[in-house]
């Protein structure tokens, strides 16, 4: 049993499983805190995954693919926030649009532009290359663990550290939660709202559309309807638990992507395939539900 929970193979599929959940979680801190709502981040790594797969197709680079994507949430981006910023639209109203709408929407060009229903695969679709890091792959159960992955993974434990240090040690980050702690106040010191919000949103489709294009080309070569199968909502819920916070959200979203990681191994042990599958959503709930409770007693506390 303690192979299966700590395992090198097990730790191996919920670091690369973590990925698409750790970009988008990080990119998304960004618009958490400068006070924008959006939960749209699952529209915006259906697409880039679309995207990315299309890329990849014509162009026979999975590095084009990746750019690809990366182009696709920047766009979702910008939609966004012309709705947002410029319309007056509620980013509830317009995360619940577009999130029920790419389903529809990639779904639509699956089937014009590749005449397939449910999912594409094609010798043309090739994923990213895996690196063995030198020395790194020699150590025992490390080597296994991180020692065989794509660019885009090695890249992620970068980010992790280069978004917080963004955040929380440099001007441009002082003057972006300053913005949405308190906008009012941020203007009296020359900060430019609007710039900021924007930049943030930009931020976060970045670095979703990197997410949205490791689904079909981290190792899959396959593009499927509905690909991003509640991933951006989990990275939501990461958001919302490390308060906006990269690390901590980084963090959360491997913990998901564990047990995701663990109810594939779980399988194996004749355990209903329904309870496995509900596993990561359910310590979802259990983190958000202890989090509520901690920040609760934190504010009585404070109260008192």
């Amino acid at each position: 049993m303690l192979f299966i929970l700590f395992g090198s193979i097990t730790m191996a599929a919920a670091l690369r499983m973590a990925v698409p959940l750790i970009l988008s979680s990080i990119g998304g801190c960004f618009g958490d805190r400068t006070g924008i709502f959006n939960i749209a981040l699952e529209s915006f790594m259906l697409c880039a995954a679309f995207f990315a797969t299309l890329g990849t197709y014509y162009a026979g680079s999975p590095y084009v693919g990746v750019l690809c994507g990366i182009a696709a949430g920047l766009f979702c981006a910008v939609l966004f926030g012309v709705f947002v910023f410029h319309l007056g639209s509620s980013g509830m109203v317009v995360s619940i649009a577009m999130n029920l709408g790419m389903d529809a929407f990639t779904s639509f060009l699956l089937l014009h532009l590749f005449g397939k229903r449910g999912s594409f695969m094609d010798p043309r679709l090739v994923s990213l290359p895996v690196i063995r890091l030198p020395f790194v792959h020699q150590i025992p159960y490390v080597g296994e663990v991180l020692g065989r992955h794509n660019i885009i993974v090695y890249l992620t434990l970068f980010a992790v550290i280069g978004t917080w240090i963004a955040m929380y040690k440099t001007p441009f980050g002082l003057r972006l939660r300053s913005v949405g702690i308190n906008e009012k106040a941020a203007q009296t010191t020359g900060t430019n709202v609007l710039r900021y919000k924007w930049y943030s949103v930009l931020i976060t489709g970045f670095f979703v559309g990197a997410a949205g294009a490791v689904l079909p080309l981290g190792g899959t070569s396959v593009f499927t309807e509905n690909m991003s199968a509640g991933r951006g909502f989990l990275a939501v819920a990461a958001i919302m638990i490390a308060r906006g916070n990269p690390v901590l959200a980084a963090l959360f979203s491997f913990m998901f992507a564990y047990a995701q990681a663990l109810a594939a191994s779980m399988q194996n042990f004749g355990i209903p395939s329904q309870i496995v599958l509900a596993l990561p959503y359910v310590l979802t709930i259990v983190v958000l539900l202890a989090s509520g409770i901690s920040a609760r007693r934190r504010g009585s506390s404070f109260e008192h």
